[in-house]
């Protein structure tokens, strides 16, 4: 059995909106997190998200190798990125409204789809699964419960994670 860490970024600024894709750094409480959480975490290799959040926060986990991965990107909310819910609420009620019924079935305007996404992590899982071990991945809600389905076959609606949080899977 292998050793998969899938690590959520530490808390990103600004926080209670939906970032998705935009590229935005750690705030100062997620950079002092980060500078601590990891003490004691060394695995032979990081597979880190492009986006700034996870860099920052796979920095301070210690590993003899790193790759970026563009797959372990979050997902994209198009129009809805960088906006709270409440904002998305006022401007799309209807679709919010739909949103909410069918969290996977429907998409953000401009927004990448659910089967998308999934596709592109399935594709970055399959380049960690093949690649050196342990491993782990630093990356997004997201991508993470999607990575945590794809191993355990649990159902990534259900997963959750805190900033900076440390979640072990085991696998073949």
């Amino acid at each position: 059995m292998a050793t998969l860490l899938l690590i959520r970024h530490c808390e990103p600024e600004p926080v209670g909106v939906l970032l998705g894709q935009v590229d935005s750094p750690l705030s100062a409480q997620g950079r002092r997190r980060a500078s601590d959480a990891f003490t004691g975490i060394e695995v032979e290799m990081i597979w880190c998200s492009p986006l700034r959040r996870a860099v920052e926060t796979a920095a301070h986990v210690r590993s003899a190798q790193r790759a970026m991965l563009s797959g372990l990107r979050e997902i994209d909310h198009g129009e809805w990125s960088g906006k709270t819910w409440a904002e998305v609420e006022a401007a799309w009620p209807d679709l919010a409204r739909r949103k909410l019924e069918n969290w996977t079935g429907i998409d953000a305007p401009a927004g990448e789809s659910w089967t998308a996404f999934t596709d592109r992590v399935a594709a970055a899982w399959d380049m960690i699964r093949d690649g050196p071990k342990p491993a782990a991945v630093v990356a997004h809600q997201g991508v993470n419960a999607v990575l945590a389905a794809l191993v355990t076959g649990a159902n990534p609606l259900q997963f959750t994670q805190g900033y900076g949080e440390v979640i072990g899977l085991e696998y073949k």
